[in-house]
């Protein structure tokens, strides 16, 4: 052939056939809610800013907010993570209060109540029974403060199961459950320093290794049985290809990647980088996980990418 591919040559054929993959809809936006100002390069909000900050986001068309709270007091018996007044039911709330369409995902865990991912004997062991209890208490009252997906985040045996039994249990039959998977991976760092949720003890036991495909597979299965509605994969640059196997064998589950805080820092040079210079790039990326299978994508630049699409 000389010349152009006719199916590319003319920009009017270009966008007959050639049909973006992304849209707003398609992003969720991570919220960290803080109590107390903080030096991290990662954008965080306090109770009162959060709500706003989901009303612009639902403004430019995004489809959801991940809330992120920190507990108010920690101790190895799990702090505030069960109680109805912890910050993030004052996040949800204030999020419905000013963007009452906009669709909640939330933090299911206890690393930012008890300094480490589960609640402790008194001997300092690790008590399973009591760690779901706690949990299971969290996502109740997460639901009743009008989430719509609860994220159970531990990866501990039974955590997605428990949670399912209590939210029916409640009534709440129509929340979803998205648990996440999780690689063992550096990227959390800003992250779990910015949320004080850096968790003690060995994090990697209840991980996946990268070099272990076929465990995450084992571990997806399991938790669609245990009631999974959707399933979130973390780091999302990590499970690409998770995105086409998963998509093979629970062709029903909607798959979301988290790009987490060290994608971020990477693309944005730790939010020192001007948007119109990383955007293209941003964008290129969350378009290849949405080809890839994802439904939906998790990004701290959901807002960036959100304008840009808006304004292009």
């Amino acid at each position: 052939m000389n010349g152009p591919n006719p199916l590319r040559g003319r920009a009017a054929v270009r966008r007959l056939l050639h049909r973006d993959p992304l849209t707003a809809a398609d992003l969720v936006m991570p919220m960290l809610v803080r109590q107390q100002p903080t030096a991290s390069p990662l954008p965080t909000f306090s109770l009162h800013e959060v709500g706003p900050a989901a009303a612009a986001l639902a403004q430019l068309g995004v489809g959801a907010v991940k809330l992120f709270a920190g507990g108010a007091t920690r101790n190895p018996a799990g702090g505030d993570a069960a109680s109805p007044f912890a910050p993030m039911i004052h996040a949800i709330e204030e999020v419905k209060g000013s963007a009452p369409d906009m669709a909640v995902i939330t933090e299911n865990c206890l690393c930012s109540y008890t300094g480490g991912l589960c609640v402790l004997t008194n001997e300092g062991h690790y008590d399973h029974a009591a760690t779901l209890d706690t949990l299971a208490a969290q996502a109740v009252h997460q639901a009743r403060a009008g989430a719509d997906v609860i994220g159970p985040a531990s990866m501990v045996d039974g955590h997605t199961g428990r949670v399912r039994a209590a939210l029916d249990a409640d009534g709440h039959h129509d929340v979803a459950l998205m648990p996440h998977l999780i690689f063992t991976s550096t990227m959390y760092g800003t992250y779990r320093e910015t949320m004080r949720a850096t968790p003690r003890g060995n994090r990697a036991a209840f991980q996946v290794h990268v070099s272990r495909p076929e465990q995450a597979l084992g571990v997806a299965r399991r938790m669609v049985a245990e009631g999974a509605d959707m399933l979130l994969l973390e780091p999302a640059i990590h499970t690409v290809d998770l995105l086409g196997a998963l998509g093979r064998v629970l062709p029903e589950v909607p798959l979301v990647p988290f790009s987490v805080s060290g994608e971020w820092a990477e693309i944005t040079y730790s939010g020192q980088r001007p948007v119109n210079e990383y955007v293209p790039a941003l964008l290129e990326r969350l378009r290849m996980y949405k080809r890839s299978g994802a439904a939906a994508v998790i990004t701290y630049s959901a807002q960036a990418a959100a304008q840009h699409m808006r304004a292009a």
